[in-house]
């Protein structure tokens, strides 16, 4: 495996465990070049802790183009070697490449889109963006602060339905062991049921 091929691994493959998405050891198979883009997906999303949980919203989610294996070697040396913040600085120089907004609100680009084909001829998409941090949030110096990456994961079908899921704030770093870690700010993400693809 080519040094880019293994970071590519590494960050794609932290994305979608800790994201708590088992199906990920079942979608070996090499990104789906050939996958049918633009693509718009329909989801609800169900709170599981906090504040949010019992509670539900509507989600659209937008897939317009894939991060290429040379940007995504990229951004993860930038990680390891700027931490957390060098990353944010590195995707906020990177184009939209999909969108996910709750439905009736314009939403948040994403600037990283990858897209992996599925034992059973589905999609393992996972989406993933710097935050804007709110002028409240920088005001009072909340903790969450700290947590500037969003990520959101779905799992389909070759019909385009499924599940996923979404972590609106999350703190991304290498531990003392060099290994690459994601962390969620207080409470589980957002489970996405009645995933499809709309034509």
């Amino acid at each position: 495996m080519t040094r880019s091929a293994l970071w590519m691994s590494v960050f794609l493959g932290l994305l979608v465990s800790v994201c708590q998405n088992p199906g990920f050891a079942q979608a070996a198979a090499p990104i789906k070049a050939q996958a049918a883009l633009p693509a718009q997906y329909a989801a609800t999303a169900f709170g599981q802790s906090g504040a949010a949980a019992g509670k539900s919203f509507g989600l659209n989610i937008f897939v317009q183009e894939l991060t290429s294996d040379g940007d995504v070697d990229e951004l993860a040396a930038t990680l390891k070697a700027k931490g957390q913040d060098g990353l944010v600085s590195a995707l906020e120089k990177i184009n939209d490449k999909g969108r996910v907004s709750p439905t009736g609100s314009v939403g948040t680009g994403m600037r990283f889109v990858r897209i992996r084909s599925t034992m059973d001829g589905g999609q393992h998409i996972v989406l993933a963006t710097n935050r804007l941090i709110s002028f409240p949030e920088l005001y009072n110096a909340t903790r969450s602060t700290s947590y500037k990456i969003g990520i959101v994961v779905l799992d389909v079908d070759k019909d385009g339905k499924g599940t996923g899921s979404f972590a609106p704030l999350c703190k991304v770093k290498f531990n003392k062991k060099d290994e690459l870690e994601i962390e969620h700010y207080g409470q589980k993400p957002f489970r996405l049921a009645n995933v499809y693809l709309q034509k």
